[in-house]
C-alpha cells in the first residue's frame, strides 16, 4: 500500500511535468483477471495441491472397507501326494474361504479419520490458491509500479534536458553560470542510470509473474490502478480471519482428524476376528466334510504396541493443536500488519494529492516561467 500511494503520487506529478504527451502505439493491456485465471490452471503448486486433495478423497473408502476375503483350495492325499480319493476316507479335495473382520468400529473410525484429512487437504488447496493469487497481485502491482516509474522518470529526464538547454542558453547570453549547466548534465545522467535500474527491475518482475503462471505468455502492459478505500475495520477483518480462513480451517480439520486417531488407537486394544468355512469332498461312499473355524487375535503385546500407539496419537493431536495456534497467530499478525500499512498509505496518498504535488507543481511552473522569460530577453 505504501507503494500504491507513491505510484498514484508520481503519476499525478508526471502529468503536471510532462505537458502534452504525443500519442503512440501502446502494447496490449494485460488485465489482472486474465492472469489470475491462468494462474489457477497452470501454477504447479496449485495443481499439486489439487491432486493431493483429490488423492485424499480416495482414501476413506479404502480404509473403511473390509480386508479382501481369502479363497482356499486344498488337496489331501493318503500314502502319496495327490492320491486318488478312494484310497482312504481321509483323502479329500476341498474349497473354502476366510474373512478377517476387524473389531466393530475400527473401520468406521479409520474412514472418519481419512475424511477429516481429506477435508484438511481441500482447505489447504483453497489456501494455496489464495496465497498464490496474493503473490500474483503483489507482482502485478510491482509491475505497474515499475512501469509507471519508467514513464515518469523518462518524462523527468526530458524535462531536465529542457532545463539543461535553458541553462546553456542563459550561459551563452551571459545570464547564467557554467555550474548550472554541469549540474543539469549530472542530473540527466543520474536519471539515465535510474532508467537502467528500473528496466532491469521490470524484467525481474515480469519473470516473477511468468514463474507464477508457469508460462512464457506475452505480458503486454498492466492496466491502470485506481485508489480504493478500505471497506472494513480491523475487528471485522480479524473476525473474517477466524471464521473463513482456509488455512485455519485446514489446521482445524487436521486437529479433528488427530482426535479421531486417538479413538482409533484405543480401539486397537480390542481383538480382531477371522472366520473361515471349507467344504471337503471325498470319494463316493464316504461322506463329505464341512469345516467352520473362528479365530481371535489376542492383543497380548499391548504394552509394546497398543499403549505406545495411543501415546503416539495423543502426541500428534497436540502437534496439530499447536500448528493451529501458530497458523492463527501468523494470520492475525499479517492482517494487522496489512491493515495498518493500508491506513498509513491512505494518509500518505492524501498528503501527496493535497499538499506535496500542488506545491511542487506551482514551484516548478514558476521556475520554468522565470527561465523562459530570461532566455527570451
Amino acid at each position: 500500500m505504501y507503494r500504491l500511494a507513491i505510484v498514484v503520487a508520481i503519476c499525478l506529478m508526471g502529468t503536471v511535468l510532462a505537458g502534452t504527451v504525443f500519442a503512440q502505439e501502446q502494447p496490449r493491456v494485460t488485465l489482472l483477471q486474465e492472469l489470475t485465471a491462468e494462474l489457477e490452471k497452470n501454477n504447479p503448486e496449485i495443481r499439486g495441491a489439487r491432486f493431493r486433495f483429490e488423492a485424499a478423497t480416495k482414501r476413506p473408502s479404502q480404509v473403511g472397507t473390509l480386508p479382501e476375503p481369502k479363497l482356499t483350495l486344498a488337496n489331501v492325499g493318503v500314502g502319496q501326494p495327490f492320491s486318488r480319493l478312494h484310497v482312504s476316507e481321509f483323502a479329500y479335495r476341498g474349497i473354502g474361504f476366510a474373512q478377517e473382520i476387524p473389531f466393530p468400529g475400527k473401520l468406521g473410525l479409520a474412514a472418519e479419520e481419512a475424511e477429516r484429512e481429506a477435508d484438511s487437504e481441500r482447505q489447504n488447496y483453497r489456501s494455496i490458491v489464495l496465497e498464490k493469487t496474493s503473490q500474483l497481485k503483489t507482482a502485478y502491482y510491482d509491475w505497474y509500479f515499475v512501469t509507471k516509474s519508467i514513464e515518469i522518470t523518462t518524462k523527468n529526464r526530458d524535462l531536465l534536458d529542457r532545463l539543461e538547454q535553458i541553462a546553456r542558453a542563459r550561459y551563452a547570453v551571459g545570464k547564467g553560470i557554467q555550474p548550472d549547466v554541469l549540474k543539469a548534465q549530472v542530473e540527466v545522467s543520474g536519471l539515465a542510470q535510474q532508467l537502467e535500474l528500473l528496466e532491469q527491475k521490470k524484467l525481474i518482475t515480469e519473470a516473477r509473474i511468468r514463474s507464477l503462471l508457469n508460462s512464457e505468455v506475452p505480458l503486454g502492459r498492466p492496466s491502470d490502478i485506481r485508489q480504493t478505500a478500505m471497506p472494513l475495520q480491523l475487528d471485522s477483518i480479524l473476525q473474517i480471519v477466524e471464521n473463513r480462513s482456509p488455512r485455519l480451517q485446514s489446521e482445524q480439520a487436521m486437529v479433528q482428524s488427530r482426535a479421531v486417531a486417538i479413538d482409533r488407537a484405543r480401539r486397537e486394544y480390542r481383538p480382531d476376528f477371522n472366520v473361515a468355512f471349507q467344504w471337503q469332498h471325498t470319494a463316493s461312499g464316504f461322506p463329505d466334510y464341512y469345516m467352520a473355524t473362528a479365530e481371535i487375535k489376542l492383543p497380548v503385546y499391548f504394552g509394546r504396541k497398543q499403549r505406545l500407539g495411543v501415546e503416539e496419537a495423543q502426541a500428534r493431536f497436540q502437534e496439530a493443536r499447536e500448528n493451529y495456534q501458530a497458523a492463527r497467530q501468523d494470520l492475525v499478525f499479517a492482517a494487522k500488519d496489512k491493515y495498518f500499512t493500508a491506513m498509513t498509505s491512505e494518509k500518505l496518498l492524501a498528503l501527496f494529492q493535497s499538499g506535496i504535488i500542488p506545491q511542487s507543481s506551482t514551484a516548478l511552473e514558476s521556475a520554468l516561467s522565470g527561465y523562459d522569460h530570461v532566455v527570451e530577453l
